[in-house]
């Protein structure tokens, strides 16, 4: 059997190295991905701030994975035909029996005009080159401070690491005895705060309004961004905000690998998947993380995604290569609750948050803010790194 994944972040290596774990030599596992390296995204507004080194979020796929007898394709999958069974790259095409998609999802800089951090008007910390880019605005920024936006706009999904910044950026000027020149706005397309796209988790909105007040965070809500320019960021209410730094989280769309498969992504280039994470369609198909097509669980007055963090691309990708296995084997399939565990960071503290399932009415609700977890984010940076970096999967 030949199994292709494609994809390099959270969700590619851990069924990655769950197929190679199960299946040993029996079977060939390639994973693709345009990218050489592996990112520890979460922390990028940590690298934003200063806080961590470039170096210290990054592995090199082609290293990690041949160590474990997994090949590297270093190459851009283009498109999929899911009835040849085919994976055409920008070096070839590769046949497979079974296919995981965890591509990730584009950036829709597009979404708003002046979004996209190349014009230089905003930047994000969403790929590690525009962290780094971020980071050595945010410098020049120290020297000439003025007003300061974050937020998320008009069909944003992924909005945590948005309120982790202004929560840093707050943090950071507080230790520089700065935060007295610097007025700070949150801007976003949520019904209110701490909503993140999935009604919220438990008191968190009680918990963020509570916590930006004291921070004095102002915040505008059900938000809709106009326009993006170097000094300004315009609503379609005609609210225009003054701005020196600012970071807008982008809205998601599917990759162009997906987008130019006809038949295999929803409009939106997000691949629909049953319990199991297998295509509707296509059962030697599977999907996880930010690929996978996930309904809203309620509609918002100005639109808004759902997020698929870390923790939950990677149990969906232990779940698929399980899957896949017991399709091979001809057992029964598994399926599991989809639970969100995440770690807001602050700076100086951060908040657990879990809701399970992801999605309202939910069996258990934990949130709690503690300085402790501020130092139990880092601590799994340096975990999971060294996890991925020996090929280890078997631990949450």
């Amino acid at each position: 059997m030949k199994i292709q994944v494609i994809g390099g972040s959270f969700g590619g290596l851990t069924a990655a190295f769950e197929l190679k774990r199960h299946l040993g030599k029996k079977h060939e596992i390639s994973l693709v991905c345009d990218q050489d390296h592996f990112v520890f995204i979460p922390s990028l507004p940590w690298l934003c701030m200063g806080w961590v080194k470039e170096k210290d979020l990054v592995l090199d796929l082609k290293k990690i994975l041949e160590s474990k007898g997994i090949k590297f394709i270093h190459s851009e999958a283009k498109n999929i035909d899911p009835e040849k069974r085919i994976v055409s790259t920008s070096d070839g095409e590769l046949a497979y029996d079974y296919l995981v998609i965890a591509t990730g999802a584009a950036l829709n800089f597009d979404a708003v005009p002046g979004l996209n951090p190349k014009d230089g008007f905003t930047y994000s910390i969403f790929m590690l080159e525009y962290a780094v880019e971020a980071n050595k605005a945010w410098e020049r920024f120290l020297k000439d401070p003025g007003p300061v936006v974050i937020g998320a706009p008009q069909g944003a999904s992924c909005f945590g690491p948005a309120y982790e910044l202004a929560f840093m950026i707050d943090t950071e000027l507080r230790r520089r005895k700065m935060r007295h020149s610097v007025p700070i706005t949150f801007v976003t397309s949520e019904p209110y705060l701490s909503h993140m796209g999935i009604g919220g988790v438990g008191k968190s909105r009680r918990a963020i309004e509570d916590s930006f007040q004291e921070r004095d965070i102002k915040s505008i809500t059900n938000a809709e961004i106009k326009e993006i320019t170097k000094e300004e960021i315009r609503l379609k209410d005609g609210i225009i905000l003054k701005h020196e730094f600012s970071m807008i989280v982008p809205p998601f769309r599917g990759v162009d690998a997906i987008i130019n498969s006809p038949g295999l992504g929803n409009p939106k280039g997000f691949v629909p998947a049953d319990e199991f994470y297998r295509h509707p369609k296509y059962p030697e198909i599977f999907t996880v993380g930010v690929a996978m097509a996930l309904a809203p669980p309620e509609s918002t007055p100005v639109p808004t995604g759902v997020p698929k963090t870390g923790f939950m691309t990677e149990h969906m990708a232990k779940i698929a290569a399980k899957n896949i296995v017991a399709s091979i084997k001809g057992e029964g399939l598994e399926t599991h609750s989809l639970d969100v565990f995440c770690v807001l960071d602050e700076g100086n503290k951060a908040t657990f948050m879990y809701a399970s399932p992801t999605l309202p009415p939910r069996n258990k609700v934990f949130l709690r803010e503690m300085k402790l977890a501020h130092y139990f984010k880092k601590l799994f940076e340096r975990y999971f790194l060294w996890k991925m970096r020996y090929g280890l999967t078997r631990f949450p």
